[in-house]
């Protein structure tokens, strides 16, 4: 099991709301932004345009990675919880039964 202090530093800074966290990374561009980058685009030279394609592609790989670890935690987190609720209902297990011994 993760100790609670590594639990605790491995979830520090992040945003208890997930629709909190989408909004933080996502930018969103108004019209002219969008129709300033077209025009961006559409000036480059094919090489670079490839290097432009490269780098979103870089960017794309780190996002999955950063998704696929993510899930990775989450599933670790959910693994733990179950284990917690497991030890939770034998320890209730076996106080009830001291307790019926006890009388």
């Amino acid at each position: 099991m993760v100790s609670d202090k590594r639990r605790c530093s491995s979830l520090e800074g992040r945003s208890k709301d997930p629709s909190e966290a989408n909004r933080n990374d996502v930018n969103i561009l108004s019209k002219s932004q969008i129709d300033e980058e077209i025009s961006k685009v559409k000036g480059l030279t094919a090489k670079e345009a490839a290097a432009a394609a490269a780098k979103a592609v870089a960017e794309a790989e780190a996002a999955i990675a950063q998704a696929e670890a993510a899930a990775r935690e989450a599933e670790a987190a959910e693994a733990e919880a179950e284990a917690a609720q497991v030890f939770a209902k034998a320890a209730m297990k076996a106080l009830k039964c001291k307790m019926l011994h006890i009388w």
